[in-house]
C-alpha cells in the first residue's frame, strides 16, 4: 500500500514539475525559449534578450499564446505576406521590430501616429503628414508639397509644377512648367525650355551644343562656332 502511494506520490510531482517547466517555442524564431512575466505591464519575456516575444507555444499543452497579455489565443494566428505569423486582434497594441507599441497616439497639438499591421508608419500635425512603409519608402506631404524617398536611394519631390528626381545612380531630372533639365552621373547634361525655345547639351567631355531659337552654338576645345539657320 505504503508503495503503491508513493508511486502516486511520485508520478504526481513528476506531472506537475513538468507542467512547470513546460517549454516554450517562440513562432518568430521558431526556438526554444524561457520565459518570464513582466512584474510591471504583465508582457512575457524571453529571459536571454530580455525583449517581449509575440506569439509562443507552450509545447505542454499545445496552447498558442500572445506574449503581451499570455492569453491563448488558438486558432486566432495568421500567416502574413512574409511567411511570418500574426495576430491582430489587439485593439491597441502592435508589434514591431520586437516591442509593442501603440497603434495610435495623439495630443492636443494636433499630432497623431498610427501604426498599421502591415508594419507601415503615419504621422501627422495638422498640415504636414509623413508615412513610413514597411518596405522603407518614406513619403513625405507638407501643405501641397510632397517628397518620397525610396528604399533604394530614390528621392522624387513635387511643389505646384516643379517636380525634382533624383535616382540611386545619382542622376538628377528637373521639371517646371516650362523647363526640363537632365543631369546624368556621368556629367552629361540637357537643358530644354519651351518657353524660350531653347535647348542646350554638355557632355561629359565638356563640350558644349545650344539652340536658341534659329541660333545654334557649339564649344568644343575652347572653339566656339555660331550658325544662324536662315
Amino acid at each position: 500500500m505504503k508503495q503503491k502511494f508513493l508511486l502516486l506520490f511520485v508520478a504526481a510531482v513528476t506531472f506537475t514539475a513538468s507542467k512547470i517547466n513546460a517549454q516554450f517555442v517562440d513562432l518568430s524564431t521558431g526556438k526554444t525559449v524561457t520565459l518570464v512575466k513582466h512584474s510591471g505591464n504583465g508582457m512575457m519575456l524571453n529571459t536571454e534578450t530580455q525583449r517581449p516575444v509575440h506569439i509562443y507555444v507552450n509545447t505542454a499543452t499545445n496552447d498558442t499564446l500572445y506574449g503581451r497579455t499570455g492569453e491563448i489565443i488558438n486558432g486566432k494566428v495568421a500567416r502574413n505576406a512574409n511567411g511570418g505569423f500574426s495576430y491582430n486582434e489587439d485593439g491597441d497594441y502592435i508589434y514591431s521590430n520586437g516591442e509593442y507599441r501603440l497603434k495610435r497616439e495623439s495630443d492636443s497639438t494636433g499630432y497623431s501616429k498610427k501604426m498599421q499591421a502591415d508594419g507601415d508608419v503615419k504621422v501627422k500635425t495638422d498640415d504636414y503628414k509623413r508615412k513610413v512603409e514597411s518596405d522603407g519608402d518614406v513619403k513625405l506631404k507638407n501643405g501641397d508639397d510632397k517628397t518620397k524617398v525610396e528604399a533604394d536611394g530614390t528621392i522624387k519631390v513635387k511643389e505646384d509644377e516643379f517636380r525634382a528626381k533624383a535616382d540611386d545612380e545619382g542622376n538628377l531630372r528637373v521639371k517646371d512648367d516650362s523647363t526640363k533639365v537632365k543631369i546624368k552621373a556621368d556629367g552629361n547634361i540637357k537643358v530644354k525650355d519651351k518657353k524660350e525655345d531653347y535647348k542646350g547639351k554638355v557632355d561629359e567631355n565638356g563640350k558644349v551644343k545650344e539652340k536658341e531659337g534659329e541660333v545654334k552654338r557649339k564649344v568644343k576645345k575652347d572653339k566656339e562656332k555660331v550658325k544662324t539657320d536662315k
